[in-house]
């Protein structure tokens, strides 16, 4: 189970491939929110992704309670073995317990309410220091299966997808000859986002001095889209703009046409990473130790990727762009809870496009 977002779900799937290689080869089911399940979806070793029920609008609340009663129910008729909840929320807690799993794993804290533990036959406290968000998920099932493997993050979409793709990009000029560079430069929370000139300047520099075509992307969400339209207004070229036109599959497969992704810390950069194209991230109060694209040649589940607290960070074909700031990553909505980042705003365009051009080099 993983109630959380686009992002956080889709660094769940090692646990599937993990579990997997177990001998008796178990059936397993993902449990996600709504709008992430794209996430997990064509996934060869997830047999079933269920997404838990949402109160429809003007539904009545009886209504929507008979419709959670009857959902729990059929959880309870699958007869699950194991429950696994990947996140500290109680809800997880309490739909682990309620499915009838003999063994319910799943995350506890020093002293926590008597309940949770009553509900967690199998409590997992965390590892301390500075861990990624994909080691951390696979310590759930470490009673249950060991990974010798290379730790893959795996996104799948389809070969309509990828023609979409293929075919919008054509209609706005794309000759299917000209390398691509894929940037996202949104992220729901407009904290973690670099400044609109900056971000423009980037652009510029790729199609003017590297000769490569940028894609833009974003959600189909009217402040990321607005967000997306202040960057193009700042733009001297011209890119491809799909903001706003492209589903989560359709977006992963964007990447994987893309020689190269840049963008913000931000669910694309987890998708573009997850189907093997090098990608740069731009990092602010979040922490690339946590949460840097992850490199899935990697097999060392007691060595993390990201080994430095900030800074520049080159991991395999990825690379975690960060200010060397005491202060970073803060893990705020900004500083001071301001909603805006000075560790990204200040971050330079030099920085970035010596990278890239580094990268692109290289590729």
């Amino acid at each position: 189970m993983k109630f959380r977002n686009i992002g956080d779900v889709l660094l769940t799937s090692p646990i599937a491939s993990a579990l997997s290689e177990m001998p008796e080869k178990p059936h397993l089911t993902f449990l996600v929110k709504n709008g992430t399940q794209d996430m997990l979806t064509l996934h060869p070793d997830i047999h079933e992704v269920l997404v838990l029920p949402e109160k429809k609008s003007k539904e009545a609340s009886l209504a929507f309670l008979l419709r959670q009663i009857s959902f729990i129910q059929s959880i309870r008729k699958s007869n699950f073995d194991i429950s696994i909840n990947t996140t500290e929320g109680d809800r997880g807690t309490i739909l682990g317990w309620l499915s009838g799993a003999k063994r319910r794993i799943g995350y506890l804290k020093i002293g926590d309410k008597w309940w949770r533990r009553k509900m967690i036959t199998e409590g997992h406290y965390g590892r301390h220091g500075l861990y990624h968000t994909v080691i951390r998920n696979l310590d759930l099932i470490s009673k249950i299966s060991e990974y010798n493997n290379n730790i893959k993050v795996d996104f799948y979409f389809s070969l309509d997808d990828k023609l979409y793709v293929e075919n919008l990009l054509s209609e706005k000029g794309w000759d299917k000859r000209q390398k691509i560079v894929h940037i996202h430069p949104v992220s729901r929370w407009f904290f973690k986002c670099w400044r609109d000139d900056y971000m423009a300047e980037v652009i510029d520099y790729i199609q003017n001095n590297l000769g490569f075509l940028v894609v833009l992307s974003c959600a189909p969400d009217k402040k990321e889209k607005e967000k997306l339209f202040s960057i193009l207004n700042y733009c001297k070229t011209k890119p491809i703009n799909l903001g706003g036109s492209l589903a989560l599959k359709q977006t992963g497969a964007l990447s994987n046409l893309a020689t190269l992704f840049f963008g913000v810390d931000s669910a694309p950069m987890h998708m573009a990473a997850a189907v093997g194209t090098p990608t740069i991230g731009l990092f602010g109060p979040s922490g690339a130790f946590d949460w840097g694209p992850w490199p899935n040649t990697w097999n060392n589940i007691e060595d993390n990727p990201y080994k430095n607290r900030n800074g520049v960070q080159y991991v395999e074909s990825h690379v975690a762009i960060q200010q060397d700031w005491k202060c970073a990553p803060c893990g705020q909505a900004g500083c001071d809870g301001s909603r805006k980042s000075r560790c990204l705003d200040e971050m330079p365009v030099s920085t970035v496009t010596t990278i890239l051009k580094q990268k692109l080099q290289e590729i």
